[in-house]
């Protein structure tokens, strides 16, 4: 391994020191978790700022063959199936007569005032369908940041990927298993979305996580993306079952049950999984690491990566708390970094317009479960190239370029229908009671096309790279904590997100879609200023990445101060 130091050199006395405590932790074998825990405290007791080793470029690290880190990535992305299922269900389900008839027939209205459109649906009911979404997104955000942390730090990231799985299960059985036709019932199944949310909350913290602490360097950015394809995959399958059952008197149940099946099977596979060479290495110690990234790579050599870990975790001390995250000023900078890329894509509007496109699409084409089935196609078919390009065009370069086509295919869509369809409101004291959305014969067709652009940009760039970048770009000892604050980000915009549906009502289908566009012009500013790239970076070596990206560096900063 050859081994560059950019900084200071340290003064004898203390490398002497140094060269000491590299010797005790290189050759550690002991399984002890006290033993690897005093080491590291050891060390972060002697070593003061001055004293530093920084900025480490590790080369000449053999990756062994491929095959095998593909296969566990691919495996373990399956998480990610049940978290893209779920959210592409939702969207068909709720415009089912099946779903209508256990939760708004009878309760809220008649058949034909339960059939209109969202804004002039019973106001109780729209409250329930905005709780549908928004107790799921809630589930996920307490997975995200409570659940998650703790077991993957205690237990492993495989314990974690566990853990999403059991949650999942027990709270889709929740949903769809009571029967419909009273408060009561929907309260529980309320409950249940909250279950089965926590259980996508983690699995969309864990996924990722493992995914990118087994991948070779070069191929990080694929394996860490293999969730992505899932989610994509699972979105798309839910919509071609809700097309098929969708005139089913079981419906909707039908079409969220075939759903356990993934987990099921995810339940018990991951056990024949290796725990990721990185926690290992940090608790168990440097053998059982060493065993598992052996097992990993398929090579007896895995010395050069195994040092690479070694000098990541002396550099970084002891595992940071939540108080020193968010008052270590480099530490709070990478987290509003991260915490920022889940943030902006989801105000991108892609949650609304897979939960409620097919209310939208329903009023405006009049096939809503077609049109989702066509935008969830164009996800998972965009998506398999983005898998090849994360490693090739960089993560920055897709989240700029692409987010600037996501705010040309929101433009165009808000300009679209404001231009070509017109609205007709029936309003009794102050209340939509009915409401006719006519749209000329091309105007609906375009507005799908304008969405399809908005969903090819997104799943070439930040449908994927979100989860990617905010993997890699923090350091082991804070890695897990710092991602149940990012993931939790994630999910608490979409609780946010969950009540665009109330904002159709005021400032109409075109405000919403503005209100899309400029936020991802607004995203490409955020990536632009604050985000370097970290293609083809070892995961120990991003930390110099962000010491040398500044914003003051960027050329229109650099041209704005001159002027």
């Amino acid at each position: 391994m050859k081994v560059d130091y950019e900084l200071q050199e340290l003064p004898p006395r203390t490398s002497s020191k140094m060269s000491e405590h590299e010797n005790s932790l290189d050759i550690a074998s002991d399984d002890s978790e006290a033993n690897q825990v005093h080491l590291l405290s050891d060390y972060s007791k002697r070593k003061t700022p001055s004293q530093t080793i920084h900025h480490i470029h590790h080369t000449n690290i053999q990756y062994g063959k491929p095959h095998f880190a593909v296969l566990l990535a691919g495996f373990s992305a399956l998480g990610g199936w049940f978290f893209g299922y779920d959210q592409g269900v939702t969207g068909g389900i709720v415009i089912m007569s099946s779903f209508k008839n256990d939760f708004c027939v009878g309760i809220y209205g008649n058949k034909s005032v339960c059939d209109l459109t969202a804004a002039a649906l019973p106001a109780d009911y729209r409250r329930f369908l905005v709780l549908f979404t928004l107790m799921y997104n809630l589930g996920c955000f307490l997975g995200a940041l409570f659940i998650s942390t703790y077991i993957a730090e205690k237990f492993g990231r495989r314990a974690i990927i566990f853990t999403s799985t059991v949650l999942f299960i027990i709270g889709t059985s929740m949903v769809i298993f009571p029967p419909g036709g009273s408060k009561p019932f929907m309260i529980f199944i309320l409950i249940g979305r909250i279950v089965e949310g926590t259980g996508v909350g983690c699995s969309s913290f864990s996924c990722p996580l493992y995914a990118s602490e087994i991948a070779p360097t070069n191929l990080r950015g694929m394996l860490s993306g293999f969730m992505t394809m899932a989610i994509v995959t699972g979105l798309f399958s839910a919509n071609v079952f809700n097309f098929f059952l969708q005139h089913h008197r079981w419906g909707w149940r039908l079409s969220n049950g075939i759903i356990l099946v993934v987990p099921l099977v995810l339940l018990v596979g991951i056990f024949f999984c290796p725990e990721t060479p990185r926690w290992l290495f940090k608790k168990k110690g440097r053998l059982q690491a060493e065993k598992s990234l052996k097992r990993i790579r398929r090579i007896s050599n895995v010395t050069a990566e195994l040092d690479a870990i070694a000098d990541a975790i002396r550099e970084e001390g002891n595992e940071l708390s939540i108080k020193e995250l968010l008052t270590t000023k480099k530490m709070l900078k990478r987290l509003v970094v991260g915490m920022g890329i889940h943030i902006f894509l989801q105000t991108s509007g892609i949650s609304p317009i897979f939960a409620f496109g097919g209310m939208i699409f329903e009023s405006v084409l009049g096939s809503g479960i077609i049109s989702l089935l066509i935008l969830s196609g164009a996800n998972m078919f965009s998506t398999i190239p983005a898998l090849f390009l994360f490693d090739k065009i960089g993560r920055r370069n897709l989240l700029i370029f692409c987010g600037l086509g996501m705010v040309l295919g929101h433009f165009m869509a808000a300009t679209v229908f404001r231009t070509g369809c017109t609205v007709v409101k029936t309003i009794v004291d102050k209340i939509v009671v009915h409401e006719d959305v006519n749209c000329g014969s091309y105007a609906g067709i375009l507005m799908l096309i304008a969405t399809v652009i908005y969903i090819i940009c997104f799943a070439l760039s930040w449908g994927a790279i979100c989860w990617i970048y905010a993997a890699e770009i923090f350091p082991l000892n804070v890695r897990a904590r710092a991602m149940s604050f990012t993931t939790a980000s994630h999910w608490f915009m979409c609780i946010i997100m969950a009540y665009m549906l109330e904002l159709i009502e005021p400032i109409g289908v075109h405000g919403v879609f503005y209100l899309f566009g400029s936020l991802c012009l607004l995203a490409v500013v955020f990536v632009y200023l604050l985000c370097p790239e970290t293609k083809g970076v070892l995961l120990e070596d991003i930390e110099e990445v962000f010491d040398d990206f500044k914003m003051k560096d960027r050329r229109i900063v650099k041209r704005l101060r001159c002027q």
